[in-house]
């Protein structure tokens, strides 16, 4: 026989004895005595714990069975023969032993008995009975406990509804007085059958039925107990007053209770308001109070003010102790508008039972100053207003008391009846006869009554009217040939949107542009004039005019702009100067014409014995304030006017910068030193001034000598050129030390130059002339002629095809005593003058040349 065939007789043999083993335990278990008897109750759904109590044994079970009922199986056991721990097993199919689990332990409360409890997990009411626990031990006698357990559920819910099976919550009611209550509190669900009654203040109402009635529940069936309240009649002592619905089924648990509470109205009887018998005043608040008595619950206080929005607030109400009386008080700000306006107070029921309301009534007086309004007459139109015609004015006032005076006003002036002038006012109408663009504008109304003088908002008078040049009907305008002119034609109209036309004087007649050579916004045109788009030379220049109209005519007299040729700015004139300080000049000035363009203003100071460039300025004004000067020394001032097409001759200023003392003394007028400091300074200042004067008059005694040996020669009688740029700071090196020879030799090279420009004259830089000498036009050198001088001359420099400018001077009163220009040690630099653009009358050239003075000869 094969292994698996003698296995399978021992697996048999092995079931039929536990099966006999378990037949002999059950007949065991009936043949055995319980040894204790307990009892236990539980609430359904918690976990029940369901003790084994046997007298405590001399040694450890071995097998434990439980029991429910008359079983004869157990739906669970714990085998511990094996360990102390044990190994549980559930009966096939038991939901009971599926949720237990037994623990072995002794009792803590029981030292005599106790071998463990069962514990039942969510326990229902189908798993209340008889439990019998087995413990058989490893030597001592098998005991039996038998346990009663008893499940009791609790109440599921408890409910309240009133007559109409409506659900109530914490109140029952409102109920009028008399009214009669019907209220059924319904205890649902729980084991044992609750019991439920109704309690008030102590006292029972009523109770319920012991038996339960089945009530359909979506698919289940509910058992309920219920019991009815009925208070046949309400008083006013009911309301307020509370019931409560008690409902309990087992010691386990409270008892389940819902109370409510009465609740009624009362009508109000009476309501009253305070504050409002008396004429009120616009502006000023007012106290209010309404007052109501009688009302259960407190009744709702509501203000209302006819014809008004936030005049009136309403503050909270309040109400007494006893709840008898309610008052609200409300704060009124009136104004003009409130005047026979109603104010009530409604006393109501918060319930809004309407038959419960009470109303307080009162007619508002208010008293205010005037509230004006200028109004024009229906029959016109303000937007179509011209001049020639009558306007009506119409001053509409609300006063209380009535108004005593009534001013008209335009433009904030008083405005008076004038027959000649066609204006007739009175009280509140206003007539303007013939009306004029002048009386266009606002108009107000001034009213006074008993409280106040009010001014009304300005009132708008348009007049409408065809177009007027606003400037001048003629203007002059200078512009460049190359360049262009902005032409802006401006009108006064009414209404203000202008149809322009521009037109031209040419040679052939008068040429309207198209409209793309202008813009217009408004009553505004501009033309971009540009001379040298035209064909024909003598049409650049000349006659532009501007016509506009309007949706009420055309212009009348057009708009005319003369175009001249602009060109550099004249010279200033009567420069003076204004301020001396040790460190600074003031110079100021009177401009010249500016050549029909912006001008601006340079200022070069020079030192007068070095005709080096100390300082530059410029302004957009002819007045200068140049400072950084050495205190004591003189200096020469060139005044130029500038614009886009070149620069004016210069206007010469010989001035000086203060000593240190000197300026002292002027700015203060008052030495604070001692008398003796005085005379000391005074005697060291006096014997510098005559050494100065001194040498001054030896200076120039030599350099006239020298000037009137060279204003012999013809090739000398021109202007002085101008001395530097207005625009150059730089100091050039000193040229290195020339012989007689070499000077002489130069002198005939330059007159050789001279001899090729018969037509033309050079112009030379004679620093030893006189400033009276300094005056006349500037010839032009010839270009080619310059530039061989220039070469010849070795530092001679050709400043290009650059506008000339003549040099006009004018001699400051100095107490230095010097009246001429100083001789210069170093050279002169090349003045670069802007270019004129496009024009070929302003074309002036400079020659400067380096060289030194030898012994009393001139610079040539």
């Amino acid at each position: 026989m094969s292994r698996g065939t003698s296995y399978r007789p021992k697996c048999f043999l092995k079931s039929v004895v536990g099966l006999l083993a378990v037949l002999a335990a059950a007949t065991t278990a009936y043949e055995l005595k319980p040894t204790t008897t307990v009892s236990r109750t539980v609430l359904a759904g918690r976990t029940a714990r369901l003790p084994c109590e046997l007298p405590r044994p001399r040694d450890r079970p071995t097998l434990v069975l439980w029991y429910k009922n008359r079983d004869t199986k157990p739906f669970y056991s714990l085998d511990a023969r094996e360990n102390a721990i044990g190994r549980d097993k559930v009966l096939e199919g038991s939901e009971l032993g599926r949720r237990s689990r037994f623990q072995l332990e002794t009792l803590p409360y029981s030292f005599k008995a106790g071998v463990g409890f069962l514990e039942v997990k969510s326990i229902t009411l189908e798993d209340a009975g008889n439990y019998t626990c087995r413990v058989d031990f490893l030597t001592s006698q098998t005991m039996m406990s038998l346990l009663k357990l008893t499940v009791h559920e609790d109440i599921q819910r408890l409910t309240v509804t009133n007559a109409y099976d409506v659900l109530l919550d914490k109140k029952a009611g409102p109920y009028e007085l008399s009214a009669r209550v019907m209220l059924t509190c319904r205890a649902y669900g729980g084991f044992p059958p609750a019991v439920v009654r109704w309690v008030s203040q102590g006292e029972v109402l009523e109770s319920s039925i012991t038996q339960p009635v089945s009530t359909p529940s979506g698919r289940h069936i509910e058992n309920s107990v219920g019991v009815l309240l009925h208070l046949p009649g309400l008083k006013r002592e009911d309301n307020g007053r509370e019931v409560t619905c008690l409902a309990s089924n087992t010691n386990l648990t409270k008892p389940h209770a819902r109370t409510l509470t009465i609740d009624m109205y009362l009508p109000p009887l009476t309501v009253s308001v305070e504050g409002a018998d008396q004429p009120l005043r616009a502006g000023l608040e007012a106290a209010l109070v309404c007052r109501t008595t009688g009302s259960k619950p407190p009744a709702t206080l509501t203000w209302n003010l006819t014809g008004s929005g936030n005049a009136l607030t309403s503050l909270p109400q309040q109400s007494s102790l006893d709840g008898n009386t309610t008052v609200r008080r409300g704060r009124l700000l009136p104004s003009m508008d409130d005047n026979g306006q109603t104010l009530t107070c409604t006393a109501s029921n918060p319930l809004q039972v309407f038959h419960f309301t009470l109303v307080a009534t009162h007619t508002l007086t208010v008293l205010f100053g005037p509230v004006v309004q200028v109004l024009l007459a229906p029959a016109l139109d303000p937007t179509n207003i011209r001049e020639g015609e009558d306007v009506y004015f119409e001053c509409d006032i609300k006063a209380n008391p009535p108004e005593t005076r009534v001013v008209w006003l335009h433009e904030g002036e008083p405005l008076h009846s004038d027959r000649s002038r066609g204006v007739l006012a009175q009280g509140r109408n206003l007539v303007l006869q013939r009306v004029s663009r002048q009386a266009a504008g606002k108009y107000q109304c001034r009213v006074t009554n008993t409280l106040a003088t009010v001014t009304s908002e300005p009132a708008a008078l348009d007049v409408l009217y065809p177009p007027e040049c606003s400037d001048d009907h003629e203007q002059a305008v200078s512009v460049a040939a190359t360049e262009e002119v902005e032409l802006r034609c401006v009108l006064e109209a009414n209404p203000a949107e202008v149809e322009f036309k521009w037109s031209v004087n040419t040679s052939q007649g008068w040429k309207e542009l198209e409209e793309s050579s202008y813009t217009t916004r408004g009553s505004v045109s501009t033309l971009r004039h540009r001379p040298h788009e035209f064909d024909f030379e003598e049409d650049r220049f000349g006659v532009v005019v501007c016509q506009g109209s309007n949706t009420l005519g055309h212009l009348d007299n057009p708009c005319v702009f003369t175009v001249t040729a602009a060109g550099p700015p004249e010279e200033p004139t009567s420069c003076s100067l204004v301020k001396q300080s040790a460190t600074s000049l003031g110079i100021s000035c009177l401009p010249g014409h500016d050549g029909g363009l912006p001008q601006t203003f340079l200022a070069t100071v020079r030192d007068a014995g070095s005709h080096e460039v100390v300082a530059n300025a410029s302004s957009p004004s002819a007045s200068f304030a140049v400072g950084g000067l050495a205190p004591g020394r003189d200096y020469l001032v060139l005044v130029r006017a500038v614009n886009t097409q070149g620069i004016s001759p210069p206007y010469l200023i010989h001035g000086f910068a203060l000593k240190v003392a000197e300026n002292k003394i002027n700015d203060t007028g008052l030495v604070e030193s001692s008398s003796l400091l005085v005379v000391f300074v005074g005697v060291v200042s006096g014997f510098i001034l005559v050494l100065v004067l001194l040498a001054a008059a030896t200076r120039s005694r030599c350099r006239r000598r020298g000037t009137s040996r060279d204003a012999a020669s013809p090739d000398n009688k021109h202007r002085v050129e101008a001395l530097s740029s207005p625009t150059s700071t730089a100091t050039p090196a000193a040229p290195p030390p020339q012989t007689a020879d070499d000077d002489e030799d130069t002198v005939n090279r330059l007159e050789e130059v001279e001899s090729r420009m018969p037509s033309r004259s050079v112009s030379h830089t004679l620093l030893s002339r006189p400033t009276s000498a300094l005056h006349g036009p500037a010839p032009t050198p010839d270009p080619t002629a310059l530039q061989e001088s220039a070469h010849l001359a070795g530092s001679t420099h050709l400043s290009g095809p650059s506008p000339s400018i003549p040099l006009h001077t004018t001699e400051a009163t100095s107490p230095r005593g010097s009246s001429s220009l100083r001789p210069q040690s170093q050279p002169l630099l090349s003045t670069d003058l802007p270019r004129v653009p496009g024009s070929s009358t302003h074309k002036y050239y400079t020659l400067k040349i380096n060289t030194t003075r030898q012994s009393n000869e001139s610079f040539v």
